[in-house]
């Protein structure tokens, strides 16, 4: 498993999202989500207080119906005329509270959902910059679709839950205490009977609270588990058809997928019984407010109007209690995305220094100074490296798989540090410069030619963004692609697909053709051939020819055939440099080289 480089100090992650503030429940995972949503907290406030002033005003309207009511009722009891105008008076006040109330609850949405967006937003973004301020390591160290589900689920779900969360569980505490208060104030004994059944309620809602979080969190991970898997299959999908491997997969899928659908039922179906609850709790309150309020308007303690707007207390003060179980429910799903995204975004940087002032393109001098480095601090994989190219030079890398060929690589462009030793441009120290400067000195072609979903032209000039159509079509020409592109629909407006009818070996000629363009002055080729037949390597070894003149290159090779004219070949072993010397010198010496060398002909000769 691959860790993070050592070398420069690693920067900290922020202070909310440090391992020891890690959210290990409902309330730190939400007050870690507060402290993250920064500036956005005054739209949240000022969203809440718009929700508040609409839950009072729709608290003090059944006071007023409990007003009409009595007053209707005292006229028909005592048979006197209804006093229209009053009534009317009621009416439209009642009308103004209720419009207010609906013009800060529309204010409301808008101001929190937009809030909500803004905060995805900022978790996409934060995300995307921690992925490439993090080690290489942690990246290789992590599941794919782990990584890409905290950037699409998790994203989402703070996207659509973060401030409305906190809005909602305002609300209706609001509602909850404010429709008690009201109901004490209206009839303090009636209303201590109705909120008998809403302590099991409250009972109910701990529960809930206690015991569902960790299926949320089961389901966030399961979730990441099962886009892995569904990722890497089809990322693989011909690997797996070809090796009839598919039962095998699907049976994999199945295990994981029954495991994300037990953690999801006991989630949502345990939580879903709770309205349900409340509804058949909200039902018993207005029994039990009919029946003794009934009883206590026989008696004469209380008008007809009382229970009137204890009718519409009780509505609004049940309401809320199946609504915190929802809105609990739902912050338990924030939240465990939030301690996903947290926990990735609390990883420790790669200290970055200034770009080097004054330094611009390198001449192509390069030096390893007795450099040591190893992925797991137990298993060191270069062992005192020393090494010194001068500008112009063709090195070829060879050995056995595991020698630390690609790991050399990986060093020289910065994708991970030395652990002692240096690595100098110019004479300059790399860890000097900022990875970005450094690796602006370099062209790369992979073994696996990666193509992008665009245009032609815009995959070309993928580096050089400013570069003109011309430029783009003289590298096509130069690597041999030219004839190629004009038989395509558009030519070099074509946008490539997953469908564009594509060689390896076109591909990998376009890939050259982005590097000539770019025209680095260090050129680094790793396996660049090792995936086409004799025929394409021929093409793409003269276009590789035109990309290294009077550059610095670094050729890492399997076939010895393309290396014969390298200036120098290094032979690595085990993090060691066995041999070096020219293909010549390198034959005379009868040593490794000499054994890989008859290896691959005899090979060839039995062929």
């Amino acid at each position: 498993m691959s860790r993070p480089p050592e070398g420069p100090p690693l920067r900290k992650g922020p202070q909310w999202a440090r391992g020891g503030d890690k959210p290990k429940d409902l309330g730190n995972a939400m007050k870690s989500l507060l402290i993250y949503m920064g500036k956005e907290r005054r739209a949240l406030y000022l969203g809440i207080t718009f929700a508040v002033i609409s839950s009072v005003l729709a608290l003090i309207g059944p006071q007023y119906l409990s007003m009409i009511a009595d007053g209707i009722s005292e006229s028909i009891q005592t048979y006197s005329p209804v006093d229209v105008k009053w009534v009317a008076s009621i009416g439209l006040l009642l009308i103004l509270i209720y419009s207010v109330s609906l013009i800060f609850s529309i204010l409301e949405p808008y101001v929190i959902g937009a809030a909500s967006e803004r905060v995805g937003d900022k978790a996409r973004r934060d995300l995307t910059k921690k992925f490439n301020d993090v080690p290489l390591g942690y990246i290789e160290s992590h599941n794919t679709g782990d990584l890409m589900s905290r950037m699409s689920n998790d994203t989402d779900a703070l996207r659509t839950g973060s401030a409305e969360c906190f809005s909602m569980l305002i609300v209706s505490l609001t509602m909850l205490i404010g429709s008690f208060v009201m109901m004490l104030y209206t009839e303090w004994r009636l209303a201590l009977f109705a909120a008998l059944p809403s302590v099991a309620g409250f009972a109910i809602i701990w529960f809930v609270t206690h015991h569902t979080q960790k299926f949320f969190i089961a389901q966030q991970n399961d979730l990441g588990v099962v886009n892995g898997i569904v990722e890497e299959v089809y990322y693989g999908h011909d690997i797996v058809k070809t090796y009839n491997n598919r039962k095998k997969n699907d049976e994999l899928f199945d295990v994981v997928n029954q495991r994300l659908f037990d953690s999801a039922f006991k989630a949502r179906v345990i939580t879903g019984t709770v309205p349900e609850i409340m509804h058949f709790i909200s039902n018993l309150g207005y029994v039990i407010v009919c029946i003794v309020g009934s009883m206590m308007i026989l008696d004469g303690m209380i008008g007809f109007g009382t229970i009137v707007a204890f009718i519409v207390y009780i509505k609004q003060f049940t309401r809320p209690i199946a609504e915190i179980a929802d809105i609990i429910a739902r912050m338990q799903s924030v939240a465990s995305a939030s301690e996903r995204i947290f926990a990735l975004l609390a990883e420790d940087d790669m200290e970055e220094v200034p770009e080097l002032k004054g330094f611009m393109k390198a001449k192509g001098e390069i030096e390893f100074r007795d450099v040591r480095f190893g992925y797991d601090p137990e298993n060191e994989i270069i062992h005192g490296l020393n090494l010194k190219v001068r500008p112009g030079d063709t090195i070829a890398i060879v050995g056995p798989t595991g020698a630390g060929k690609t790991t050399l690589i990986n060093l020289l462009i910065r994708f991970y540090d030395v652990d002692s030793g240096d690595i100098l441009i110019d004479g300059i120290s790399s860890r000097k410069m900022s990875r970005a400067q450094v690796r602006e000195q370099f062209s790369m072609v992979l073994q696996d030619p990666w193509v992008f979903e665009g245009t032609v032209a815009d995959n070309v000039r993928f580096t050089m963004k400013d570069a003109s159509t011309e430029d783009v079509v003289d590298c096509c020409k130069a690597v041999g692609i030219d004839d190629f592109i004009e038989t395509l629909p558009e030519g070099y407006d074509t946008v490539l697909e997953s469908d564009t009818a594509m060689s390896v070996g076109q591909k990998q000629q376009l890939v050259i053709a982005r590097a000539i363009l770019k025209d680095a002055p260090i050129v680094i080729l790793d396996e660049a051939t090792s995936s086409v037949d004799t025929r394409t390597e021929k093409r793409i070894q003269e276009a590789m020819n035109k990309l290294t003149r009077g550059k610095t290159s670094f050729v890492i090779a399997h076939r010895l055939s393309t290396i014969r004219n390298a200036s120098h070949i290094l032979v690595i072993n085990d993090g060691r440099i066995i041999e070096s010397g020219t293909h010549e010198e390198l034959l005379e010496h009868n040593g490794f080289y000499r054994t890989l060398f008859d290896s691959q002909f005899a090979d060839a000769d039995m062929m």
